[in-house]
């Protein structure tokens, strides 16, 4: 019985990972996401009456902080401005979040879960990046907000995949190695990776992709020195090559968008001075400042229609900064208990990082970099909403579940590095 619910788990997860990042097929996308919660639930009552195969445990750091920035989030609608989008959102971002969460740390809490779960977000990246270069090509022009919920949902949809490259690099039970087959299939998924990306326009994604990989080698070059000492070249070449590409590209789309947006001979710099967020931003704060404890009430666009008014620009409809948009909602409390949200998230996977398997170690450099690439994204704007999120929760749930399964098996030998 728990086999097959396991099975059926996998399947249904599967089928709404590979869906989330599109606008497509919205029906069976919520048909798989109500089936995998659904079948989450049963398995962790069937674990908690000892009934089927124990869960591990996550730890109390993550669910604790989780639980009180829901719980925060959730009292915001006894106070928010508008109570009706607060009661909407509460419902799609933290309910279906959480739930999001259970579902996919449940069917990724052994090897073979989560391998399959990964090799399903990288064949959903590879099917999505064709798709959008297939249409640019056909057509000249790819229109993200149609097919993939707008540029920079995509563009953060790419910073999340970003680490999940590296299994293809990595041995089992944690990768995909086999030889020259994934390194050349790695090489593909890049190329993709960055040409997609450039289809976005955003400038931002270079610098949070510039994050991941920088902090997935410096960590890297700690865990493993003796790798690095006995072959630099090896280690440095590819990476200070795929910075200098991530750098021209920056470049490039800067030197485009102000040609386009800007009257002509508009330095890169005078454009950067002159972006309209720094105006939001300040407006922002003073929005802020009138509500600093308990914020606005919860929710993106609690300030949609105000923040417009006052800036004269539709675009303008939210503070357009991870850390401001959780302030401007649920104040400095919110704000403290979304910052403990990510930090015991980050200690989770320094913990991994740091344990003597290599493949424990491996799921804790993954984790670290994918955390500070949505965070380095999210600097600029706020896609801790929608399908962004739900991607960030589920490879996080993923990350986490196999992480605590390594931990609570039998210890074995080092991996190959």
């Amino acid at each position: 019985m728990t086999d097959r619910l396991r099975q059926s788990l996998l399947v249904a997860a599967g089928a709404y990972l590979a869906l989330l990042p599109t606008g497509a097929a919205t029906f069976v996308r919520s048909l798989a996401f109500g089936t995998a919660a659904l079948l989450a639930v049963m398995l962790v009552i069937r674990s908690a009456r000892q009934a089927g195969p124990r869960l591990p445990s996550p730890g109390r750091g993550v669910p604790l902080a989780i639980g009180v920035w829901a719980l925060w989030s959730t009292a915001s609608l006894a106070w928010s401005v508008h109570p009706a989008l607060t009661g909407g959102e509460l419902r799609r971002e933290v309910a279906w979040s959480l739930l999001t969460m259970v579902a996919f740390y449940v069917a990724a809490a052994d090897a073979d879960g989560f391998r399959r779960l990964v090799a399903v977000a990288l064949a959903a990246f590879a099917v999505a990046a064709l798709s959008a270069l297939g249409l640019a090509l056909a057509t000249g022009v790819w229109e993200p907000g149609r097919w993939h919920a707008g540029a920079g949902a995509y563009s953060t949809y790419v910073v999340l995949m970003a680490p999940l490259l590296l299994t293809l690099l990595a041995p089992r039970p944690a990768g995909f190695a086999n030889g020259w087959q994934s390194r050349a299939a790695g090489l593909a998924m890049l190329g993709l990776l960055l040409a997609t990306a450039r289809l976005t326009e955003n400038r931002m994604v270079w610098i949070a992709l510039a994050v991941v990989f920088a902090t997935a080698s410096a960590l890297g070059a700690l865990r493993w020195h003796a790798t690095l000492a006995r072959a630099p070249l090896r280690w440095l070449a590819p990476l200070v090559a795929l910075l200098l590409v991530l750098c021209a590209l920056f470049v490039d789309v800067a030197r485009e968008r102000a040609a386009l947006h800007f009257p002509p001979h508009t330095s890169v710099r005078e454009t950067i001075e002159r972006d309209p967020r720094i105006a939001l931003w300040d407006h922002t704060v003073a929005r802020i400042a009138e509500r600093p404890l308990a914020g606005h009430g919860f929710g993106k666009s609690i300030l949609e229609t105000e923040l417009r008014a006052a800036l004269h620009d539709p675009l303008l409809s939210h503070a357009h900064n991870v850390f401001m948009s959780q302030w401007l909602q649920t104040g400095a409390v919110g704000l403290a208990a979304f910052v403990a949200m990510l930090a015991a998230l980050s200690w989770r996977y320094v913990r991994f990082l740091r344990s003597p398997d290599d493949t424990l170690a491996f799921v804790g450099l993954i984790g670290i970099s994918m955390l500070a690439g949505f965070v380095a994204k999210n600097l600029t704007d706020d896609f801790f909403i929608r399908s962004s999120a739900k991607e960030f929760w589920a490879l996080s749930a993923m990350l986490l579940a196999f992480g605590a399964s390594l931990e609570s098996a039998p210890k074995r030998g080092p991996a190959p590095a």
